[in-house]
């Protein structure tokens, strides 16, 4: 059972076992703004190979990098429309870096079928944009705790850069060790996925208008590209298993 199914099912039956509180002590906002930080975790590998020729030989080199967790900022904010159900949108911006090993085997200028061993490295920059249209159904769960279960579409806009070209070069002259320059190319791709999650909030203050608390949400959003790397374009996934906690505001 993959990750979106099994959390779908947990959120489906905490949502059943609160019902009864939910019908006990119905929420009486109209709307909701949330503010938060949090981490997403996830991975996504990229490798890319090209072959040439050079010396009468072929030259082998391969990209490689992985992006893993990053920090992230979320705001969403939405609207009662029925019963306990909400329409809302959401918006969230992670930031990952990395560093690109390339590897080689290069020809050697001198010698026949002697090549010498290409490993650099090359740092990366990553950063994924989304925003989420939410559509939750609030389970009130006493006067001051809330919880908020959602899904929807997420539109995701990624920017990464990635090793564009590289050429060896003869660091000395010596011809026994290669080195290389290296380009790098910044890529933007916009992609559609999705989004399920759960909200919690606690009430810590309030008035005859508004209520003020903090909260932890848990989300999984994901989307599936490709990153055009050395010579080819290669797929990268976007989004993962989020988690975070801020400022809850009730009007």
């Amino acid at each position: 059972m993959n990750k979106p199914v099994v959390f779908l099912f947990a959120c489906s039956v905490f949502a059943g076992t609160a019902h009864v509180a939910s019908a006990q002590s119905q929420a009486q906002d109209r709307g909701y703004i949330n503010i938060g930080w949090g981490v997403e975790s996830g991975s996504s590998a990229m490798t890319d190979t090209r072959t040439s020729q050079r010396y009468d030989e072929t030259e082998t080199i391969t990209t490689s990098a992985e992006f893993t967790s990053g920090s992230l900022f979320d705001v969403g904010m939405g609207l009662r429309v029925f019963k306990n159900f909400t329409v809302g949108i959401a918006y969230h911006q992670e930031q990952n870096d990395t560093e690109s090993t390339i590897t080689g085997s290069i020809p050697s200028p001198v010698f026949f079928n002697r090549p010498r061993t290409l490993n650099v490295t090359e740092p990366l920059n990553r950063k994924e944009m989304a925003t989420h249209l939410v559509l939750g159904w609030w389970v009130p769960i006493g006067d001051k705790f809330d919880v908020m279960v959602s899904g929807g579409p997420s539109f995701f806009r990624l920017t990464q850069d990635a090793v564009s070209e590289v050429t060896p070069t003869e660091p000395g002259g010596n011809f026994t060790t290669v080195s290389a320059s290296v380009d790098t190319t910044e890529r933007s791709k916009s992609v559609t996925g999705f989004n399920v999650g759960a909200d919690a909030t606690y009430i810590v203050w309030s008035n005859d208008s508004v209520r003020i608390g903090a909260g932890g949400f848990v989300r999984f959003t994901q989307a599936s590209t490709e990153i055009e790397m050395l010579s080819s374009s290669q797929p990268t996934d976007v989004g993962g298993v989020q988690f975070g906690f801020g400022a809850r505001i009730r009007f």
